[in-house]
């Protein structure tokens, strides 16, 4: 019994602002596709421990190569904080790498990457499972077209190229006409995401409605498979239009967008796992990473 009351005597409590703060690394994130501007974010990293306010770095130098071959060298920021480039635009299937310093930082940040190419969506159909319309009415002009919402399935085909690891993102778009309260033959047209499920072995499984969906080919290398998705669409018109947006991504880019969902989906839940962001660059932190997309239109009701 006296040593439950000599335990409690033993313990040791530190402060917080007793541990070291780490010191600060170069981060820089660029997504790059084919045929696209380049754009770079450079920031630096702060210790969990550190209150100061995040702050991109205004001063960088960043050395952009192909195949070990200098092609631009960038070191002016735009006024929104990113740093660009147009001297070679991105290609499909080419190499590229980024070397990047700023003054305070001894050791220059250094990654590398490639754009993958796209794979095309070779047919798509769409079946409506339940629908309802209503026109909406203007006391000025009358009735508007009629907008309502559809439940239904979409299955789309693609072939995966064989003997290449393949990493694929999924989207689905609609388009919708936003008529001029004021004179009905103004329209506005927007886009907008489509929630839908999945449930296939390649694809990762929900049980709610969501806007992205990733998956690799290893189970279905080199083959032509068909996708189902279920999807709702709460704003849809009757000559509806979809877009099934294919991205082919490289590993590093689906490990980041895969560990930034993973973070999100956690975050605030006292009992999760912590998650690392998944980053490929040395000497520092971020993501360097191309990607490129295969866009296919299907309507709802034939073409």
């Amino acid at each position: 019994m006296l040593l439950l009351f000599i335990a409690p005597s033993c313990e040791t409590t530190e402060k917080i602002d007793e541990f070291p703060l780490r010191p600060s690394q170069l981060v820089v994130n660029c997504f790059f596709v084919p045929d696209s501007t380049w754009e770079f974010q450079v920031s630096k990293s702060l210790s969990v421990l550190d209150n100061a306010e995040l702050k991109l770095v205004s001063d960088a130098e960043i050395f952009l190569f192909k195949d070990s071959t200098p092609i631009d060298t960038i070191r002016t920021q735009d006024a929104d904080g990113y740093y660009r480039s147009n001297q070679y635009l991105p290609k499909k299937n080419e190499n590229y790498s980024i070397e990047v310093s700023a003054p305070g930082f001894n050791t220059p940040l250094i990654a590398e990457g490639v754009v993958p190419a796209d794979v095309p969506v070779i047919n798509a159909s769409v079946r409506v499972t339940d629908s309802a319309y209503f026109y909406k009415r203007h006391y000025e002009w009358g009735e508007a077209p009629s907008t309502g919402n559809i439940e239904g399935i979409l299955e789309f085909t693609f072939k995966d190229p064989p003997g290449v690891a393949n990493y694929y993102q999924l989207s689905l778009y609609g388009y919708s006409k936003e008529y001029d309260y004021t004179d009905s033959t103004i329209h506005y047209i927007y886009r907008r995401e489509i929630n839908y499920t999945i449930d296939d072995p390649v694809a990762e499984k929900s049980e709610e409605y969501y806007g992205v969906a990733r998956f690799t080919d290893e189970l279905i290398d080199g083959q032509t498979y068909k996708l189902k998705l279920d999807f709702r669409d709460w704003e849809a018109s009757r000559d509806q239009e979809y877009i099934i947006e294919l991205i082919s991504l490289n590993r590093d880019s689906y490990m980041y967008r895969r560990s930034v969902q993973e973070y999100r989906e956690s975050n605030g839940d006292p009992f999760s796992e912590p998650v690392l962001i998944y980053s490929n660059i040395k000497n520092g932190y971020g993501i360097f990473a191309g990607h490129s997309k295969y866009i296919y239109r299907v309507k709802v009701f034939g073409s």
